[in-house]
C-alpha cells in the first residue's frame, strides 16, 4: 500500500497512467479485442438532471468533456 501511496503523491503520476492508458488502447484497438473496444466507445453514456437529459456516446464523452477539460 506505501508503493501506491508514494506514486500517486509523484507529479509525474497522472503523466504515466495517462501514457500507460494510451498504450493499453492502442493495444487493444489493433488486437483481435478491437470490436469489443468499438462496443465499448459506442456505449450509450447519460446524465439526467430532473428534465435536462445529455446522452452521448461514450466517444463522445472522451472527446467533447475529458479532452476540455484536460487541455483547459
Amino acid at each position: 500500500m506505501n508503493l501506491l501511496k508514494d506514486f500517486i503523491k509523484l507529479e509525474a503520476a497522472s503523466g504515466i497512467i495517462l501514457v500507460f492508458a494510451a498504450i493499453l488502447a492502442m493495444v487493444i484497438a489493433n488486437s483481435p479485442l478491437d470490436k469489443f473496444y468499438d462496443l465499448l466507445l459506442d456505449l450509450p453514456v447519460e446524465i439526467r438532471i430532473g428534465p435536462l437529459l445529455i446522452a452521448k456516446p461514450l466517444l463522445l464523452w472522451i472527446n467533447d468533456g475529458l479532452m476540455a477539460v484536460f487541455f483547459s
